[in-house]
């Protein structure tokens, strides 16, 4: 008679524990942050846009494992829903239509200038939607409120090249775009009235498309001007196949890309031989921060290894910097709520975002962006053994 009323005491309190901890379970459950990414996993430029994925999935896991993403008393665990752009205009659409349908309302991405153009309208019709950009580098894309970009501009890439070829002091110059890439072709104008105007005459101006593999009949014409260098714009793939044909015509100039291109891309087109000495006018990469010692690059690329079985890629960095740089917003405005987040954006400076890799220079007041766009320094690597080197006198030795 007296056991009765604390057994069902001890039932009462031990039915309450368990209504708690499958509140609690719930309520942890529930507290997850939704960032999508758009990226070419597969087709013709997933050397780019794999490592970016896996990167933003080892700033997650990383953010994850220490806390996650704090908004007042609730902790976020941070969720990677990815899409395959495929780097084409057409199927990155439907990638974002997908994302946004799951409920992701923070998207990084994408890298194909292509697909960006594509994607802008439709997250400018969407004001509870924010975009960081973390590869593409065509113009216009940015809006300051809801699209932001960590990449850098092409003006960035052009302004590097320019620099290099006013300290070499090229007299003629020819180029080569890929005609499809909407940053190259955007800026192709300003660029011959910069080199021109520093005294590199522009003797040719000659376009391809991705994927083409035949470019004798363009090579074939610049060969008989014999530029003092030829400047290829567009994708590593084919800047291996062109650079390969300018040789064999018999081209004895200097060689200069403006993309970043992985030497496993790279090489699949040309040998190590064929390349050297080849110079690249690109913004400094995942690989150079690695190759100086950059204690976060090394630690992402452990990280990448030990998850993924990978090598850190080209644009890595700039992808881990973008979760980052998404955790530093949401926590500075303190709500997920996307009015206050996109302001948030506005008002970061590069000392909100300590764990970024990319040495981001601060605008006005420190500010990380000025009108959506971040400020990296422009550099140029050379092309020594079987891979790309910093290179630190623009001038011949």
């Amino acid at each position: 008679m007296i056991k009765t009323p604390k057994l069902a005491t001890r039932l009462l309190f031990g039915l309450a524990a368990a209504t708690a901890s499958m509140a609690a379970s719930v309520a942890a459950q529930a507290a997850e942050l939704v960032i999508g990414e758009i990226h070419p996993i597969t087709g013709p430029a997933a050397f780019y846009g794999l490592p970016e994925s896996q990167a933003i999935k080892a700033a997650a896991d990383e953010i994850n494992t220490s806390g996650g993403v704090k908004v007042g008393n609730t902790s976020y665990q941070i969720v990677i829903k990815t899409a395959d752009d495929q780097a084409s205009p057409t199927v990155g659409v439907a990638a974002l239509r997908k994302l946004l349908g799951e409920g992701a309302k923070f998207i990084i991405g994408p890298i194909a200038s292509g697909v960006a153009p594509a994607l802008k309208p439709i997250i400018e019709s969407r004001p509870d939607v924010i975009q960081l950009i973390d590869g593409s580098i065509a113009d216009g894309l940015t809006n300051g409120k809801t699209i932001f970009r960590n990449q850098a501009s092409v003006q960035t890439y052009n302004d590097a090249l320019t620099r290099l070829t006013k300290a070499r002091a090229y007299p003629t110059v020819a180029i080569m775009t890929d005609r499809f890439h909407a940053g190259f072709m955007g800026s192709q104008k300003p660029l011959v009235d910069a080199l021109e105007g520093q005294g590199n005459k522009v003797v040719a101006q000659e376009y391809h498309k991705l994927n083409d593999t035949d470019f004798a009949a363009q090579l074939t014409k610049i060969a008989a001007l014999k530029p003092a260098a030829l400047v290829l714009r567009g994708y590593p793939a084919e800047g291996a196949l062109i650079t390969k044909t300018a040789r064999h015509l018999g081209y004895q100039g200097q060689v200069i890309w403006e993309f970043v291109s992985p030497p496993s891309t790279v090489l699949k087109n040309i040998s190590s031989a064929e390349m050297e000495g080849v110079l690249n006018a690109i913004p400094p990469t995942s690989q150079d921060y690695v190759a100086l010692g950059n204690e976060k690059a090394l630690k992402l690329e452990a990280r990448l290894k030990k998850m993924f079985n990978a090598e850190i890629g080209e644009l890595s960095t700039l992808s881990y910097d973008a979760v980052y740089i998404f955790k530093a917003a949401i926590e500075k405005a303190g709500t997920l709520e996307s009015t206050a987040v996109a302001k948030a954006f506005t008002q970061l400076k590069t000392t909100d975002v300590p764990m970024a890799i990319n040495p981001y220079a601060p605008g006005e007041g420190g500010l990380l962006f000025t009108d959506g766009q971040v400020t990296l320094p422009g550099g140029v690597q050379i092309w020594k053994g079987n891979g790309w080197q910093p290179l630190a006198n623009l001038k011949p030795n």
